[in-house]
């Protein structure tokens, strides 16, 4: 009888051990967020960033749904900010993720709306597709909503853009690692 108690405490010891799960699959923020690498004051120059960036350059509506990327603010030739975007795999330190691509309705023909009014449209829109990408109603989340819209020179230019293109990132400023799709954060 001895030897049955030997062997039936491990297996219990087994069992309470895995009916600590609360349930839930979803990670720790610990294991999701990551404070970013202190940036000096001053903006590198593009020279300067290439030795930094991390992932392929791409433009910002060439991203695709579920594509994680980065952007980097650099100063250009001119002395005037401009951004990099990089796309990189989901697994590695990134600033977001686009979840959503919408194309605003206006006809080819439509004038630029002002800046204002555009962002707000573009924000309704991601707002309705946050929740059912992310798993997590966004008031309760621990994501933001952010966007890539169009310029004026986009929207009026040859190619007449209409895309909106909305993203998850961290309210907090910190770097993601990982899918955030139905992550329920």
């Amino acid at each position: 009888m001895s030897k049955l108690k030997l062997v039936v405490l491990p297996i219990l010891a087994v069992l309470i051990a895995g009916c600590g799960n609360s349930g839930t699959d979803t990670p720790s923020t610990s294991e999701v967020f990551v404070p970013p690498t202190p940036t000096p004051d001053l903006l590198p120059t593009e020279d300067d960033l290439r030795d930094r960036f991390e992932g392929t350059v791409t433009e910002p509506y060439d991203l695709l749904i579920g594509t994680c990327f980065n952007q980097y603010t650099y100063l250009d030739r001119n002395d005037l900010p401009a951004q990099l975007t990089t796309a990189v795999g989901c697994s590695r330190q990134h600033n977001a993720q686009i979840y959503a691509i919408i194309i605003h309705p206006a006809a080819a023909a439509t004038p630029y709306p002002n800046e204002k009014t555009l962002n707000e449209w573009g924000q309704a829109q991601c707002y309705k597709q946050f929740e059912p990408f992310v798993g997590e109603v966004y008031e309760k989340s621990q994501l933001d909503i952010g966007m890539i819209t169009p310029s004026r020179s986009d929207w009026e230019g040859e190619d007449k853009r209409r895309q909106i293109s909305c993203f998850v990132h961290s309210y907090e400023g910190l770097l993601i690692i990982g899918d955030m799709r139905n992550i329920g954060l």
